[in-house]
C-alpha cells in the first residue's frame, strides 16, 4: 500500500488539480478583513489518503486470478489434444479456469490453419458464467465475428479471449489501469504465441479497450478496433507505440463514460474518437454500450470487415 501512495503522491503533486480556481486551495478560508494563521492543508493532500485507501483495499481484497497456460503449439495435432481437455462443452476451448469469477479462451474455425486472427477482447464484468450472455461477451462477440468475417470468404479463425479477471463494475478498481495492466501482460504473452504469419487484429470492447491498449506496443498487430470505450490510458494514439492501425466506434447511444481524466493510475485519457486523437474513427451507428457486435447489425459489418482485410467497408 506504501508504493501506491507513494506513487500516487509523486502523480498528483505535479498535476494540475482536478477542481476549479473557485474550489482549489486551502480550507477553512479566514472571513474577510481577518487574519488566519491555521495550518492550510491542500485540498488533494486531504482527499488522496481515502482516495488511495479505497481503491487499495478493494484492490488487495480481491484474490488474484490464476494465469491460463499458454497455448500448444499451433498444430491441428496439438489443438485438438487441447480441445479435448474441455470437450464437455462442444466447443474448442483452449483453456478453461473456474477459479474465481473464471476465464475461458475460445477458438472459432481453424486456427492451425488460420491466415487471419482476430482476438475478442471483452471489458469489465465478464465472467465465465456471462461468457455468452450479450452480443459484447466473449463467447458471442466470437461466434459473431467469425460467422461475418465467414461472409467476406474461409481462411479466418476468432478467439474469444477471457484471459484475464476483468474489474468488477462495482469495484473502485475499474477507474485505474491496474487489472488492465495485468490482463496486458498475459495478452501480449497470448499474442505473442500466435502463428506469425497470421494477419492478427484485435478488437477490444470498453474496459477491454484499455488491456489492449496497455499490450499492443511491439506485438505483430496490424489492426486494433476498440468499441465503447472509455479511453485508451493515453492523450494521443502515437503514445501507444504501435504500428498497428487504431480505429474507434462509438455508438449514439452509448453511455459509456469518457472523462478524459489522466492522472497516474487513475482515468483513461483522451475519448478515442474525439477530433486530435489520431484514431480511425469508425460509425458507430445507434448502439448501446452492449451491441456493437450485435447479428447482422452494421456495426459488426463494419468491425468485422476492419479486423478482416485492415480497410474501412464502403458505404
Amino acid at each position: 500500500m506504501s508504493r501506491i501512495r507513494d506513487h500516487l503522491h509523486r502523480t498528483f503533486s505535479n498535476t494540475v488539480p482536478l477542481l476549479p480556481s473557485s474550489v482549489q486551495g486551502r480550507f477553512p478560508r479566514a472571513e474577510p478583513g481577518r487574519s488566519d494563521s491555521r495550518p492550510r492543508v491542500p485540498l488533494l493532500r486531504v482527499l488522496l489518503p481515502a482516495v488511495v485507501l479505497a481503491v487499495g483495499t478493494a484492490a488487495a481484497g480481491r484474490p488474484a486470478a490464476a494465469e491460463l497456460p499458454p497455448p500448444p503449439a499451433l498444430t491441428a495435432r496439438a489443438l485438438q489434444e487441447r480441445y479435448a481437455l474441455h470437450a464437455g462443452s462442444g466447443r474448442q476451448f483452449l483453456a478453461w479456469d473456474r477459479t474465481g469469477d473464471g476465464q475461458a479462451i475460445e477458438v472459432i474455425g481453424d486456427l492451425a490453419n488460420a491466415r487471419r486472427v482476430i482476438v475478442y477482447v471483452p471489458g469489465s464484468g465478464q465472467s465465465l458464467a456471462s461468457f455468452d450472455g450479450s452480443p459484447e461477451s466473449p463467447g458471442r462477440a466470437a461466434r459473431a465475428l467469425y460467422d461475418e468475417a465467414a461472409t467476406m470468404g474461409p481462411g479466418t479463425a476468432v478467439i474469444g479471449w477471457l484471459g484475464y479477471d476483468t474489474p468488477d463494475l462495482i469495484n473502485p478498481e475499474v477507474a485505474t489501469v491496474w487489472a488492465a495492466d495485468r490482463g496486458a501482460r498475459r495478452l501480449r504473452s497470448f499474442v505473442s504465441a500466435l502463428p506469425p504469419a497470421s494477419r492478427i487484429s484485435l478488437v477490444c470492447h470498453s474496459y477491454g479497450s484499455v488491456v489492449c491498449a496497455r499490450a499492443v506496443s511491439g506485438l505483430p498487430v496490424h489492426d486494433l478496433v476498440v468499441t465503447g470505450s472509455p479511453g485508451l490510458g493515453v492523450r494521443k494514439v502515437s503514445e501507444l507505440r504501435t504500428s498497428a492501425r487504431v480505429w474507434a466506434a462509438l455508438g449514439s447511444n452509448d453511455d459509456v463514460l469518457r472523462a478524459g481524466l489522466l492522472i497516474g493510475p487513475f482515468g483513461f485519457g483522451t475519448d478515442p474518437v474525439s477530433t486530435g486523437f489520431g484514431a480511425r474513427v469508425v460509425d458507430g451507428g445507434d448502439a448501446r454500450h452492449h451491441t456493437y457486435l450485435r447479428p447482422g447489425s452494421q456495426t459488426l459489418k463494419r468491425i468485422a470487415h476492419i479486423a478482416v482485410t485492415g480497410v474501412a467497408r464502403a458505404a
